[in-house]
C-alpha cells in the first residue's frame, strides 16, 4: 500500500471529511481533493512518463499538495524545491533528473540542505514513506479528529514528513505560511475545530515561550501535540514549554531525508532529559558504532540522485555522535564535524549553547563556534541575540557559565549580534560561521 491509496481510501469512504485548510481560508474535502488529484494526474501523465521526474515549486497551499499527490497517482516521482529557487538552480535540478528512468518503488526526491556539504537529492521509495506515517502515527499518536498544523517547507523533511500519518490515519491539515508572524500561529489554532498538534523548530519555540507565553497557555487544552527536530532544543525550553503545556504530548524526534523518522521522546515527562532523542520507532533500529549513530529500517533512503538506486543502503552512518543509556533511550552530544578541539580536548558547541540559554536572560538566539588560537589550536566563542543589548552584561554572563562549564568549555569571547544564521529549516548554519 502507498500513501496515495491511504487517500483514495478515506476519500471514498468519508468524501465530505474535512482534509486541508490554508491561511487564506480556503479549504477542501477528501473527496473533492482527490477529484482534483486525478485530474491534475490526467496533466501529469500526459508530460511524464511514468518513473520520470516531476520538479514542483512548493508552496504553502492545498494547490501544492494536489500537484504533490498527483505526481503519486500517475507514477511518477514527485521532487519538491523552494518556492522561491532562483532560476538557474532550478534549471540544474530539472537537467539532473531530465534523463532519469526510476525504479518502480521510487516516489520522491528530497533536496538536502547542505549545511554540512553540497546539497544532494536523496530518493524515497514508496515503503519508506508508509514506514514513516505509520511510525510517526503510532508513537506520536495521530488519529482521524486531529488538525496538523504545517508552518514549514513542504521541501524539507520535518513538514514532509508529517502529511504523512495525517492521511494515514484520515485527519485534517491546515498549511501556513511559516512562523514570522507569531499572530498567524494562534490564529490558525483558533480556525480549527478540536484538538490541534504542530511541528516546530526549536527557533520557534524558544520566540513562542518568550513572547507569548501567556496566549500558549491559554491554549493548552487546544493542543494535543507538539513535535520538534531538526536542530537541538535546549532543556531550558523544554522546562519551560512542559510548564506552559501540562498535559501535551512534547516530542523531540530524531530524523532525516536519509534515514527516515529514526527515534522520538516525550520530554513532557517531569525529565526534561537534554540531548535525548528516545527510544527508535517500530519500524526503526539505531546502534553505535565508534561512537557515531547508525541507523536502519524501512525509512531508510533508496539512495541519492545519481548512485545507483537498484540496491538500496540497509544502514546510514550518521554524522552524528551519540550514547545510548541503560533504557535504550539515544542522547545526541553533537555532530563529528562541530566539535571544537580545544588543544586536543573536545567540546561540544551545543552544551555550550545550552548553558548560554540556562543563564541569559532574554536570549534570543545563540550559537558557539569555534576561532582559531595560537596556542590551543581553536577555542569556542559564542554568539549570541538578546532583547536588550545595551543592558547585557558580558562579565555576569561568564561567571554563571563558568558555574556550568569546565574552564576549557569557556568561550572566549561573547558577542552580541543582530541574528544568527539559520537554514531553512531552523539548523544553526554553522558552516556559515566556519568560512568566516
Amino acid at each position: 500500500m502507498r500513501i496515495i491509496d491511504c487517500l483514495e481510501r478515506h476519500a471514498t469512504a468519508s468524501p465530505d471529511k474535512l482534509f486541508a485548510t490554508q491561511s487564506d481560508g480556503t479549504s477542501v474535502t477528501y473527496g473533492a481533493f482527490m477529484a482534483d488529484v486525478r485530474r491534475r494526474a490526467g496533466g501529469v501523465s500526459d508530460e511524464h512518463r511514468p518513473h520520470t521526474a516531476r520538479v514542483l515549486r512548493t508552496s504553502q497551499t492545498i494547490s501544492y499538495l494536489a500537484d504533490y499527490f498527483a505526481c503519486h497517482l500517475a507514477d511518477v516521482i514527485a521532487v519538491p524545491v523552494e518556492h522561491d529557487l532562483p532560476a538557474e538552480k532550478l534549471a540544474e535540478i530539472e537537467r539532473m533528473v531530465a534523463d532519469v528512468t526510476f525504479p518502480d518503488e521510487a516516489a520522491d526526491v528530497l533536496f538536502t540542505t547542505g549545511t554540512t556539504g553540497a546539497p544532494k537529492g536523496v530518493v524515497l521509495s514508496h515503503k519508506a514513506l508508509m514506514a514513516d506515517a505509520e511510525n510517526l502515527a503510532q508513537m506520536l499518536g495521530f488519529h482521524a479528529n486531529l488538525t496538523f498544523i504545517i508552518n514549514g517547507p513542504l521541501n524539507h523533511f520535518g513538514s514532509h514528513s508529517k502529511v504523512l500519518p495525517v492521511v494515514l490515519t484520515g485527519g485534517s491539515l491546515y498549511v501556513m505560511e511559516g512562523m514570522k508572524r507569531l499572530d498567524d500561529f494562534y490564529c490558525a489554532i483558533d480556525h480549527i475545530e478540536g484538538h490541534v498538534a504542530t511541528f516546530l523548530v526549536p527557533a520557534s519555540i524558544r520566540m513562542l515561550v518568550q513572547f507569548t507565553a501567556d496566549r500558549l497557555a491559554a491554549n493548552a487544552t487546544r493542543i494535543e501535540m507538539i513535535e520538534t527536530g531538526a536542530a537541538p532544543i535546549t532543556q531550558a525550553d523544554m522546562r519551560r514549554m512542559s510548564e506552559l503545556l501540562p498535559a501535551t504530548r512534547l516530542f523531540n524526534t530524531y530524523a532525516g531525508s536519509e534515514s527516515g523518522v529514526v527515534c522520538t521522546y516525550n520530554y513532557n515527562d517531569g525529565q526534561c532529559l537534554q540531548g535525548c532523542v528516545g527510544r527508535p520507532y517500530p519500524l526503526s533500529h539505531i546502534e553505535l558504532r565508534d561512537g557515531l549513530v547508525v541507523c536502519s529500517g524501512d525509512g531508510l533512503m533508496m539512495g541519492y540522485l545519481g548512485q545507483d538506486l537498484t540496491s538500496p543502503p540497509t544502514e546510514i552512518e550518521t554524522s552524528d555522535l551519540g550514547r545510548i543509556d541503560n533504557e535504550g533511550r539515544l542522547f545526541l552530544v553533537g555532530r563529528q564535524s562541530d566539535i571544537i578541539n580545544v588543544g586536543g580536548l573536545k567540546v561540544s558547541p551545543v552544551e555550550v549553547e545550552d548553558a548560554a540559554a540556562a543563564v541569559i536572560t532574554g536570549l534570543k538566539d545563540c550559537i558557539c563556534i569555534a576561532r582559531p588560537h595560537a596556542v590551543m589550536g581553536s577555542v569556542p566563542k559564542l554568539l549570541v541575540v538578546v532583547a536588550d543589548a545595551a543592558s547585557f552584561d558580558k562579565r555576569a554572563v561568564a561567571r554563571a557559565l563558568r558555574e556550568r562549564l569546565e574552564s576549557y568549555k569557556m568561550p572566549v569571547d561573547i558577542e552580541v549580534v543582530e541574528h544568527i544564521e539559520r537554514t531553512y529549516n531552523g539548523k544553526l548554519n554553522r558552516k556559515f560561521y566556519a568560512n568566516i
